[in-house]
């Protein structure tokens, strides 16, 4: 059944089956397309990468390397990060039309290691940092045109190891620091121009172990730390005791602290599952793998480790097997299913099998029988969708398939049925995008595909093409916050930071309309948050910074005022005024009474309050007091002595008190 993404994928967003997708950029609406061609390096419908000279891609930091050629130069490298501006040839080794053919593409640290011809070395050892100028020959192993047959380059640190013949040693163990002086033989094993038979160089516990054949008739586990001394036979792995000779070691797969292999030999028909932890003791054999003469020939092949299991194929019908690293925990799960691309998905084998139902289609497998199942026949039928090329990218895996509707295009899957889906039908209708080499690169997914259209005419040959992110970041703002202002300019504010994140492993780059720690005006600013991702995408979110102002003013009042009867009843008295500061605003202040006010005889608290510009409020009180006296010449302007004053002002307070007490009848005591 064909089917297609309907929802937001870790891969492509919602909008991957209209072929635009918008960012949620206030500012403006950006569009992505989710599958675009790189560049078309052969314009027309010649390839730029011959099948037959297709090398592995490789990656270093953001920047993918990969080798083509653009119709002048030959089959060169180039460099790419995702874009036509920045796809470039790197440099034409081989001068002209002819072909360098750069191989064994390694990165180590921040170099590129390679194998190529530039018509006067032969195939030799050279380095790139990506540019012409520091892409040069590192060391002309065996001098003239013939070349060294360097292969098998291995990263180990910051150290290049790899397999070279120098014309005097033969094929041996070499190492590289990019140096002509640090390219050097590690050690000759067997003394001699013809070689110790090395392979399947691989890395474990920081040491390098490899196959060698140490000594006559002997096939053997070796390692080494990149010295003479420090390069050291392991174990002797005897298989077929009565010819030994005819053995081999091969598939060395480093599972967490354990190496496993397979010993044997096609031509006497038995191969064996080993282990090793490196030491001779520890290097031992799992099983005898049964098989029928016929399956021999092959050898096994594809180990692939998922979680604490290995699994592999066996037999000229690609059987597929599991292993726990014991005897009874090694079992054949899928016999004659020519399983191919093992995979692991999450803890979960994901590979491509065939049986006589379904064709070749996407299978899973958790290391039992049971649990060894389709995934979805993608192409109805005993016709074949032959997944290939299989590729882990965000949780998920990555593949061509091919469909009768769609021809060859890309599908992704996590291991479910209704999670498996054609991205895009990138060559609309039968055509076929046909992709293949698919590898991740920063945010995106280089890969090598060529535009056929319905008809089977090829507008486009092979050339490098993307999958591009097209998912923005999600991002979460802090609550509201409230702050205390300062002063009238308001307040320093430091706010939480958002959180968010994206769909590949570089967290996304927050920024924001207003900075954290700058002043904040009083009342309400809205800070506006916005998450980026590395491919462009971004998120908004927004919150609320609040100032406010909630501290009283600080208020004085004067002292207590006194002064003399000026009237029948008292005296006007305009008192002197209260005092108040306020740190955000000027505060008003009332008084009640207020100044000015007839006063009558006797004490009055006069009650003041300060109110800021947010409305708080502070208060305190003084007191007026009118004297029952009058003043000397009536002037009710104060008493002519603070003594003679208070001493009227107490005689009228107690005068008005005894009148207070005969009106409310109160008897007279004694």
């Amino acid at each position: 059944m064909r089917r297609y993404s309907t929802g937001v994928s870790s891969l492509l967003s919602v909008c991957a089956l209209a072929g635009v997708c918008a960012s949620t950029r206030a500012d403006a609406l950006e569009t992505c397309q989710p599958i675009t061609l790189v560049k078309n390096i052969a314009p027309g419908p010649a390839s730029s990468i011959p099948d037959l000279q297709v090398q592995t891609p490789a990656v270093r930091g953001k920047t993918v390397f990969f080798t083509a050629k653009d119709g002048t130069t030959g089959l060169e490298l180039w460099r790419s990060r995702g874009k036509e501006g920045d796809t470039a040839l790197v440099k034409d080794i081989f001068p002209g039309s002819k072909d360098s053919e750069p191989r064994f593409l390694t990165v180590v640290g921040d170099t590129l290691f390679f194998i190529a011809d530039d018509g006067a070395h032969g195939a030799e050892l050279w380095k790139s940092d990506g540019t012409a100028d520091g892409t040069v020959l590192v060391r002309d192993i065996r001098p003239g045109t013939e070349g060294s047959g360097a292969t098998a380059l291995t990263a180990l640190g910051n150290t290049l190891f790899f397999i070279a013949d120098n014309g005097v040693n033969g094929l041996e163990l070499w190492k590289s620091d990019g140096t002509e002086a640090g390219t050097e033989l590690v050690a000759d094993l067997v003394p001699g121009s013809l070689g110790s038979g090395l392979s399947s160089l691989t890395v474990m516990r920081n040491t390098l172990f490899f196959a060698a054949d140490g000594g006559p008739q002997e096939t053997e586990l070796w390692r080494s730390d990149g010295t003479k001394d420090g390069t050291e036979r392991v174990a002797v792995v005897r298989v077929i005791e009565s010819d030994p000779g005819e053995e081999l070691i091969q598939g060395l797969t480093a599972v967490g602290d354990r190496l496993y292999f397979f010993a044997g030999s096609a031509y006497k028909k038995r191969w064996d599952l080993w282990k090793s932890d490196g030491t001779g003791p520890g290097t031992v054999r799992v099983t005898p793998l049964a098989l029928s003469a016929a399956d021999y020939a092959m050898g096994p092949d594809s180990m692939t480790p998922v979680g604490e299991l290995i699994y592999f194929r066996a037999g000229a019908d690609g059987s597929l097997w599991r292993s726990d690293g014991t005897d009874k925990g090694t079992s054949l799960i899928k016999p004659s299913a020519d399983a191919r691309f093992l995979t692991n998905l999450n803890g979960t084998l994901v590979f491509t099998a065939w049986d006589e139902a379904s064709g070749f289609e996407l299978w899973r497998s958790d290391g039992t029988v049971a649990g060894t199942v389709l995934v979805e026949d993608i192409r109805p039928g005993s016709d074949s969708s032959a997944p290939s090329w299989l590729t882990v990218v965000d949780g998920k895996v990555l593949f061509s398939a091919e469909t009768t509707e769609s021809g060859r295009e890309l599908w992704s899957s996590d291991g479910t049925l209704e999670r498996t889906e054609m991205l895009q039908d990138a060559v609309p209708g039968p055509g076929s995008l046909s992709p293949s080499l698919l590898t991740p690169v920063g945010p995106r997914v280089f890969f090598l595909a060529g535009d056929n259209t319905s008809a089977g005419a090829s507008d486009i040959g092979a050339e490098p093409w993307v999958i591009n992110d097209c998912t923005p970041p999600t991002i979460s703002c802090p609550s509201e916050m409230t702050a205390e202002a300062w002063d009238s300019s308001g307040a320093p504010v430091k706010f939480p930071a958002a959180t968010g994140q994206d769909n590949k492993p570089e967290p996304p780059v927050f920024s924001y309309s207003h900075a954290t720690g700058e002043t904040f005006p009083l009342g309400p600013t809205q800070v506006t948050a916005t998450a980026t991702d590395e491919s462009g995408n971004s998120a908004q979110c927004s919150f609320t910074v609040k100032v406010r102002d909630t501290q009283p003013p600080t208020i004085i009042c004067p002292q207590d005022h006194e002064v003399w009867r000026t009237t029948r009843y008292g005296a006007t008295v305009d008192y002197p005024k209260a005092s108040a500061s306020d740190s955000v605003s000027s505060p008003a202040l009332t008084y009640n009474p207020p100044p000015g006010s007839d006063f009558i005889v006797g004490i009055t608290p006069v009650v003041v309050t300060a109110t800021d510009a947010a409305g708080n409020t502070s208060r305190c009180t003084f007191r007026v007091g009118v004297s029952r006296q009058y003043a000397r010449g009536s002037c009710g302007c104060g008493a002519s002595s603070t003594s003679e004053f208070a001493g009227g002002l107490l005689l009228s307070t107690l005068a008005l008190l005894a009148g207070r007490r005969r009106k409310s009848g109160t008897p007279r005591s004694g």
